[in-house]
């Protein structure tokens, strides 16, 4: 088996388990929160503002050891590694406690949710367990063990479906004292406090089902190992925390930044979270192969033709990004109707997500060689130039064409951090890019999709248009078949 088909395997096994969960998810955060709340779109931007904020405090928590364990664990004792780096993210994880915890209630005033401080309990919990299990998931990844990767996932994602549908529906039709009392006890103000509540028990339940995973952990520390690890892995906690603003940071910028009340503004950052999930199929995959693809390079990184086989890999995934893409550009009107209609009118940020989505995973492919090299401090500077850009425009556009704003931002952001990836990795690490070929599908598919939005106008929604935009799919598949598909998958 070629690597390529190797790396397509494990990419398909994660994306499984990423877009199953993540569907699932999609399922009762969107599909059905955006029914259940369609006449409040505040609630859904409370959900989106508060999932903004984890993913910064879960990089601090987990200090990006996971990629210092791929470094150190593909080279050394993998045992030995682990064991180090997971009593460091414990030790992150007590520190990052002690701060949260006594500040519960300035923190709560800070965000605006000064009549629910239990977010920031639940969320610090949350973001522990989130944390104990990452390093797990990091050993799986290395091992190449993606089944039991993608069973502990969906633990995760099920019991949490599981949960909001009993605290949202069940309970409150058919016992509802027992439910008026367990507001009481909780605290709770909103519904979207039980997606909350149920996040935290289902977290709480995946580090019990991972037990077993624990049972070679020894209690032993390995103080000038993990001095490396620290290292190599600071600059990567930057580019994290970078990353966080340009991908997931909107809704935060969008509460404070949009020029109207705070709660106004939730709402429309509620519109826009719920529209940006319509982009979800291709962000799953871009999230799927980088967790196949991050081992996967640090593994091959010795192979006299690696520079060869990561030049192909970023055009087959080119490929595939620019496929999904314009698939989802044409089908956006049947796509749509998966939200409730007072979230619909966000869909123009959509196309201009999709792409930005593109341009992030070729990122992940030309910027592998900081890791390698062991030059993580350059992977920081640029991804804090992606910040930068994300937030200059976000907050010189947002008071003035609204929430279109940060779909700009993340495009423009992954743009200029591809370009600037690109050409300083040659001077480090000479992968051979086709370039003209990665950029050939882009141009083709942003053509197709102004093609697709003129006609859309003129045809309607109706079965000329889906007929017309078919065809046109089934050619570009059959085209890049024949171009593509022996060159890229020969053994």
């Amino acid at each position: 088996m070629s690597l390529l088909k190797k790396l397509a395997g494990e990419t398909a096994i994660y994306g499984l388990s990423h877009i199953l969960s993540r569907v699932l998810l999609f399922i009762v955060f969107t599909f059905y929160l955006t029914r259940r709340f369609d006449g409040d779109t505040t609630e859904y931007g409370i959900y989106t503002d508060m999932y903004s904020y984890a993913a910064v405090i879960l990089t601090i928590l987990v200090f990006r050891m996971d990629t210092a364990f791929f470094r150190y664990g593909s080279k050394g004792d993998l045992q030995k590694v682990f064991n180090t780096g997971f009593l460091g993210v414990l030790g992150f994880c007590a520190i990052v406690l002690l701060i949260l915890l006594p500040n519960i209630d300035s923190l709560a005033k800070i965000l605006k949710y000064n009549e629910s401080p239990h977010y920031i309990k639940w969320f610090a919990y949350i973001l522990v367990l989130d944390a104990i299990t990452a390093l797990v998931f990091a050993r799986l990844r290395l091992q190449s063990r993606p089944i039991r990767f993608m069973v502990y996932k969906l633990i995760n994602v099920g019991l949490t479906l599981v949960l909001v549908l009993a605290f949202l529906e069940f309970l409150p039709s058919y016992f509802p004292a027992e439910f008026d009392r367990l507001n009481t006890f909780l605290g709770v103000h909103r519904q979207i406090d039980y997606v909350f509540f149920a996040n935290l028990l289902a977290s709480g339940a995946v580090v019990i089902a991972m037990l077993p995973e624990f049972k070679s952990f020894r209690p032993s520390f390995d103080y000038d190992l993990f001095k490396k690890m620290l290292w190599y892995a600071l600059p990567l906690v930057a580019v994290a925390l970078a990353g966080n603003i340009n991908q997931a940071f909107a809704a935060p910028l969008q509460k404070y930044f949009l020029g109207n009340d705070i709660m106004d503004n939730l709402a429309n950052a509620g519109v826009y979270g719920a529209a940006a999930k319509l982009a979800i199929l291709l962000n799953l995959f871009t999230t799927a192969f980088n967790y196949a693809a991050e081992p996967f390079f640090f593994n091959n990184a010795d192979r006299k033709d690696s520079l060869q086989i990561y030049g192909k890999v970023a055009l087959a995934f080119t490929i595939v990004a620019c496929l999904a893409a314009v698939g989802l550009i044409f089908y956006i009107d049947v796509i749509i109707l998966l939200l409730g209609e007072t979230y619909r009118s966000g869909v123009n940020i959509v196309p201009i997500l999709l792409f930005a989505y593109v341009f992030l995973g070729l990122y992940y492919n030309v910027s592998i060689w900081y890791k390698l090299k062991d030059k993580t401090y350059i992977g920081a500077l640029i991804s804090f130039m992606g910040a930068f850009i994300t937030i200059c425009i976000s907050l010189l556009l947002l008071p003035k064409i609204g929430t279109i704003a940060s779909a700009w931002a993340a495009l423009a952001c992954y743009v200029s951090m591809v370009v600037v990836g690109y050409f300083v990795g040659q001077r480090y690490y000479p992968v051979n890019y086709p370039v003209r070929r990665i950029l050939s599908y882009v141009g083709v598919t942003v053509a197709l999709s102004i093609f697709v939005l003129y006609l859309r106008p003129v045809l309607g929604v109706s079965i000329s248009y889906f007929g017309i935009v078919t065809l046109l799919l089934g050619i570009l598949v059959i085209v890049i078949y024949k171009l593509e598909w022996k060159k890229l998958f020969a053994e």
